[in-house]
């Protein structure tokens, strides 16, 4: 899971490094991309030598604070406000930081406050279920808080810095058992473009 969300977010950065090549960008927006371009190196380098689950809270850390600062890039280059800080969206932390608290019913638990991004935000009011991370057990593919122990590490990292801890904790369905997770798939790597380089 690590490694995945590391290559996406490399991924993510550069297709935006290609929308603002030739931009002439501003000194904060600078500075917040390659906040988030340094994210990213670090994230990629801590993934490179993870060997304990509990060493995923430092790539988990990274990456949040690497989407802020990709969030803050866009809400500038955009003209709008810059995002508040806030845990990631609950549905999927690969969106980023979540932009409001929605009431969401899951199909198998019953109706809780969840942080969501703006577009899982959107869908929870439209009666629509957002798509949610998922990751393999066993055989089959399971929302990532009912995977047991070999995510909880990983889950609770997300959260671990705010008060949504709890709330995550709250949310948590029973663990059906240890499961096993696996390591090593080989993603790539994205090329970062730096448009200011």
């Amino acid at each position: 899971m690590a490694e995945e969300d590391v290559v996406l977010f490399g991924e993510e950065l550069g297709r935006l490094g290609e929308l603002l090549d030739g931009v002439d960008l501003d000194a904060e927006t600078r500075h917040d991309y390659q906040a988030a371009l340094d994210a990213y190196e670090t994230a990629e380098r801590l993934v490179d030598r993870l060997s304990t689950f509990d060493a995923i809270s430092a790539v988990v850390d990274t990456l949040t604070g690497g989407r802020y600062a990709l969030a803050c890039v866009r809400a500038r280059v955009a003209g709008e406000p810059l995002p508040v800080r806030r845990t990631p969206c609950f549905f999927n932390p690969q969106h980023g930081p979540a932009a409001v608290d929605v009431v969401w019913t899951p199909r198998s638990g019953p109706t809780r406050r969840v942080p969501a991004c703006a577009q899982d935000a959107a869908r929870v009011q439209a009666g629509e279920d957002p798509p949610l991370r998922t990751v393999r057990y066993g055989e089959h593919d399971v929302p990532a808080w009912e995977a047991g122990a070999p995510n909880e590490p990983y889950r609770i990292g997300f959260f671990s810095a705010s008060g949504a801890r709890a709330q995550v904790v709250e949310l948590k369905l029973r663990l059906k058992g240890e499961g096993r997770g696996q390591w090593g798939t080989d993603l790539g790597k994205p090329r970062i473009r730096r448009p200011y380089d």
